[in-house]
């Protein structure tokens, strides 16, 4: 009720202040996943535009199923947010709230350009400003089959229609997208701008058999996928006693399966709630399709694939091409050069931030 209330002040004033900014960043709640509940994503984009004299706004998008908690740095989009939903069960088209909010709740809010993560909002956006620059941040893996970027063999029609860039972490999701899209839209408007990395790296001479576990159960998988997984990682888990497994729920987690029993087997733990944790203790990662597997890949830590979804989630195959397909064994008794071939893996998919580029391309 704060926060709504915060927000519902915050845009009444609004009705009557101009507030002009050079960025306006939009995202929904559930990435705030730092320390301090920051949205790790947009974080060097904020020093950016401090560094360079660019005015920003945040405003952050109420999740009603996210267990995250809210920011208290950035403004709640909450009173706007059920304002939307009311002109959606009255059937008004995103286009028409789009342009409700322009001559209402939004009127004097001014932005040369908009960055959203998870395409949020984009097409209502679109129509609050016609002239703004729209971005959409990557912010997990972009793969062939991804109806959310490509439908068929052309970019999504919503990405076209809105005329929205993508800021990429790499050449090789660029390379991913140019391919598949007949349009020739990416080509132009899809740019790599990298992201902040960790100079972290392992010391490889030291290698113990602890493995960070990320677990996949969520509800982007039937019933019967969720039960396959579970069934595949207990008998991995079976299969090598001598590792120790450190378990992670996926960030959307509900409750898809009880897991409470995994934590009964005598070799599993619950993994820290922090990645840079999981890393200073875990040598190997084991996942079905995880995004972690580049995250662990970027510090020299190799992944096992687990394959009881293997044909329904390809991309590590078809269009990552992950340079490895061993065993925990074989990994463990050859770590420096398996380490040093996933490090450079990784590097294709994910670029140091450059600042300048992404400068460069706000107007």
């Amino acid at each position: 009720m704060i926060k709504f209330l915060h927000s519902f002040y915050y845009f009444l004033k609004h009705l009557f202040i101009i507030k002009e900014v050079d960025v306006l960043f939009y995202y929904p709640q559930h990435f705030n996943r730092g320390v301090q509940d920051e949205n790790l994503f947009f974080e060097p984009f904020y020093q950016s535009c401090k560094l360079n004299n660019k005015s920003y706004l945040i405003f952050e998008e109420i999740d009603r199923n996210s267990n995250k908690n809210r920011n208290n740095d950035v403004i709640p989009f909450d009173f706007i947010y059920y304002f939307i939903i009311v002109l959606r069960k009255l059937k008004l088209s995103e286009k028409s709230i789009g342009k409700v909010l322009k001559k209402s709740l939004l009127r004097s809010i001014r932005y040369k350009n908009l960055i959203v993560l998870s395409q949020s909002m984009i097409e209502i956006f679109r129509y609050v400003n016609k002239e703004s620059n729209i971005f959409d941040l990557q912010h997990g893996i972009i793969h062939s089959a991804m109806e959310s970027y490509c439908q068929g063999n052309k970019a999504n029609k919503r990405i076209r229609e809105n005329n929205i860039q993508l800021l990429l972490f790499g050449e090789g999701f660029k390379n991913i997208l140019e391919r598949i899209d007949s349009t020739n839209y990416y080509k132009d408007n899809a740019h790599v701008i990298g992201v902040k990395k960790e100079s972290l790296k392992l010391n490889t001479d030291i290698v113990n058999k602890n493995v960070l576990v990320t677990l996949q159960f969520t509800e982007d998988h039937t019933p019967s996928q969720n039960e396959k997984l579970y069934n595949d990682f207990i008998e991995f888990i079976y299969d090598n006693t001598e590792y120790t497994f450190y378990l992670r729920n996926h960030p959307r987690f509900n409750i898809e399966v009880d897991v409470e029993n995994l934590y009964q087997i005598k070799n599993t733990k619950q993994a820290p709630s922090q990645l840079s944790e999981c890393f200073s203790i875990c040598s190997f990662h084991l996942t079905s399709y995880s995004t972690t597997t580049f995250e662990c890949a970027s510090v020299g830590i190799p992944t096992v694939f687990l394959t009881s979804l293997k044909e329904d989630f390809r991309m590590f195959n078809n269009d990552f091409h992950y340079p490895l397909n061993k065993n925990l064994d074989d990994i463990y008794d050859n770590y420096p050069e398996y380490s040093e071939k996933v490090i450079q893996w990784e590097s294709e998919y994910y670029s140091s931030f450059d600042e300048e580029k992404f400068i460069s391309l706000l107007k």
